[in-house]
């Protein structure tokens, strides 16, 4: 019974191990995301950026590169989930607050959308004029 017991928590400890952060796995499943994602595979993609995220919660890419691909099979609730999450690990990823003022243009929350815009382009993000020249 002891021996069982040494084995089930020896299992455990293995798992527990095996499925926390390792941002070599999480890069690896990352990089297969991106290409999936580049050959517009988003489903495929979506699967190989949650593995990424498993392996690392705090890879802000992935969660970003997730929700541009869940953007592009019309998720677009969960996109914006995902968007948000890169923000709370970065909050200087340029890019998810110009995809979060897109996500709030498509649904026609214009003032939304500029709030997004204006903030990505106070932050620095290039070419936002056409984005932010309507905006009160």
């Amino acid at each position: 019974m002891k021996r069982l017991l040494k084995t089930l928590v020896f299992a455990s400890l293995l798992l527990f191990i095996s499925c926390g952060n390792n941002p070599e796995k999480s890069r690896l499943y990352y990089d297969k995301g991106m290409d999936y994602l580049y050959h517009s595979q988003f489903e495929e993609a979506i699967e190989y950026f949650d593995k990424a995220i498993k392996f690392n919660d705090k890879n802000h890419e992935a969660y970003f590169y997730r929700g541009c691909a869940k953007y592009n099979i019309y998720q677009k609730d969960e996109a914006l989930e995902d968007y948000n999450k890169t923000l709370e690990i970065d909050p200087e990823y340029l890019q998810a607050y110009f995809n979060i003022g897109l996500y709030y243009r498509s649904i026609n929350d214009y003032d939304m959308a500029c709030y997004y815009f204006k903030i990505a382009e106070a932050k620095g993000r290039p070419n936002m004029e056409d984005y932010t020249k309507h905006c009160r």
